[in-house]
């Protein structure tokens, strides 16, 4: 049985997955699987990944565009003790599975680790920032900080199987389309201890075409997520109240930047008093988590597509 499985979820990446794929085969660390899980794809995907032989093992799916079926389904028959996901534009450096198996093996305690990245367009020598600028690493239980803010990318984490057995897979309904990994976090984060493992483990490509160029649309569905983590987490919500408070002043703010940015005035202005209500609750009227806020933003400029 293979340590770690792999799962590369693709749509129409006929022309970048071969890279995706050599930087798994790249590895330092030997004991994994490639599961390639293809939603549709009508280009020459197909036949890119089978030069790879019993290389990668290839799941086609029928088409749905949502990345959380997708990658369910890699999931789904996935063999190994440790999950890792890696976008068919994306890439992992030599060293990542090495660095984070080695980390989960030595604590057992541990659900999932997670580690920096490096954002690029063009070359993924020459980055344009990093996963983690601006943003806390914090170790343990960190069901605050995710709360507060999504400082985790798919590709910097490494989650161990029987993790995913107790919290459940991605959540796959339409209106968490591109935020279902926030969800996922808090899941874990919730139920499990974290750790951060120092390092650049993955490059990261923003292009014109990513999912999450939308902001105002991101940002509304990762409200939703956090109504989801009222239900699910109530005391926990209640317990780390002043992180909620500042996940929604966060997050209803960056929609109504977004809403008023493109002329949308009344959506605009709802968002912006909700941010305000939210901000009024926290320590300090909200004063010290916006100027860490705007220091972070500056910080961020490469995470953006």
């Amino acid at each position: 049985m293979p340590r770690v499985s792999v799962i590369i979820p693709t749509f129409n990446r006929a022309g970048l997955i071969r890279e995706a794929i050599e930087s798994v085969l790249a590895q330092t660390y030997r004991d994994f699987e490639i599961i390639v899980a293809d939603d549709g794809s009508t280009d020459q995907t197909a036949e890119v990944v089978a030069q790879f032989g019993d290389s990668v093992t290839y799941l086609p799916l029928p088409h749905r565009g949502q990345p959380a079926v997708t990658r369910n389904g890699g999931l789904r028959i996935a063999r190994g003790e440790f999950a890792a996901f890696l976008d068919s534009d994306d890439l992992f450096f030599p060293h990542k599975l090495a660095l984070q198996a080695a980390a989960l093996e030595a604590h057992p305690e541990i659900g999932m680790v997670y580690s920096n990245g490096r954002f690029f367009r063009d070359d993924p020598g020459q980055p344009t920032g990093h996963v983690q600028d601006g943003l806390p690493t914090p170790s343990g239980r960190i069901f605050a900080d995710v709360l507060r803010g999504n400082m985790l990318a798919p590709p910097v984490v490494l989650i161990r199987h029987t993790c995913l057995d107790r919290v459940g897979l991605f959540d796959e309904q339409p209106d968490f389309r591109a935020v279902e990994d926030f969800d996922l976090w808090l899941r874990i984060a919730a139920e499990f201890p974290v750790l951060y493992v120092p390092g650049d483990v993955a490059a990261i490509r923003r292009h014109s075409q990513s999912i999450s160029r939308d902001v105002a649309v991101l940002r509304s569905r990762a409200l939703k997520v956090m109504a989801k983590a009222e239900l699910q987490y109530p005391d926990l919500m209640h317990q780390y109240r002043a992180a909620r408070h500042e996940g929604y002043a966060r997050t209803h703010g960056a929609v109504a930047v977004a809403e008023l940015k493109q002329g949308h005035l009344g959506a605009g202005l709802k968002h912006g008093l909700q941010a305000l209500a939210h901000a009024l609750q926290m320590p300090g009227l909200g004063l010290g988590a916006f100027s860490a806020w705007l220091a972070r933003r500056r910080q961020r400029q490469g995470a953006r597509p």
